[in-house]
């Protein structure tokens, strides 16, 4: 009996030792496919400009609207917009299926007219698509790097970070549209509130923009940085 008993056991071991070794060979799978789809991608970039790079990057996926780049980070990937905002939470800029995603515009969005543009990309445990925001949640960091920039083909934009939080999913960081400038003033009073770094820059006639991730310090956790356009 006992031997039938450890028989079981060592059973159930292997199977669990075969699942988890399953799930870290799919996810280093994933993480492979995503660098060299971007790594692709970024190739293609090399030395085009703005307007050569729009046509090229539109002819591969027509929901392409610029390329973000993020200060001291990784964080240099292209940016597309869908008619939601689930396609691209597991489909690449190619549209093929892939966990990691893309870095999306939410698709209610006007870059050029909304006070208030939301920029979403995962949270990937290699630090890739917006992994790296987590930087910003140390001082020195924030202190030190400031700014997005957004290219498409009409034009650069420059930002600027003023403020780094962890929100509840439900909290609200994603408003779009303001019923006046004393109604957004109170939405940048609110996020600046609670966050944990600012730069007291921004006022109610500037249009931000807001990049989004998971964070795991609770339950819906969300990390948001902050930035206002400048140029």
């Amino acid at each position: 009996m006992k031997k039938i008993f450890l028989n079981i056991v060592t059973l159930i071991c292997i199977i669990t030792i075969g699942i988890s070794g399953y799930k870290i060979y799919t996810t280093l799978s994933d993480y492979k496919k995503a660098d060299n789809v971007y790594s692709n991608i970024r190739q293609t970039k090399e030395n085009m400009d703005n307007k050569n790079l729009s046509k090229e990057m539109s002819s591969i996926n027509s929901d392409y609207k610029g390329w973000i780049n993020v200060e001291g980070t990784n964080i240099d990937y292209p940016m597309v917009q869908g008619a939601d905002n689930s396609f691209y939470l597991n489909h690449d800029f190619n549209k093929n299926y892939l966990p990691a995603g893309s870095i999306f515009i939410d698709y209610r969005n006007n870059l050029t007219t909304d006070s208030n543009t939301i920029v979403y990309g995962h949270h990937m445990r290699n630090s890739t698509m917006f992994g790296q925001i987590e930087k910003f949640k140390k001082q020195d960091f924030f202190d030190e790097n400031k700014y997005i920039t957004i290219t498409n083909e009409n034009k650069t934009y420059k930002y600027e970070i003023f403020a780094i939080g962890i929100y509840p999913s439900d909290f609200g960081y994603t408003e779009i549209n303001f019923a006046d400038s004393n109604d957004f003033d109170l939405f940048l009073q609110k996020i600046m509130g609670e966050a944990l770094f600012t730069r007291n820059i921004v006022s109610s006639s500037d249009q931000i923009i807001t990049l989004s991730t998971c964070s795991y310090e609770f339950d819906d956790a969300r990390s948001a940085i902050f930035a206002k356009l400048i140029k």
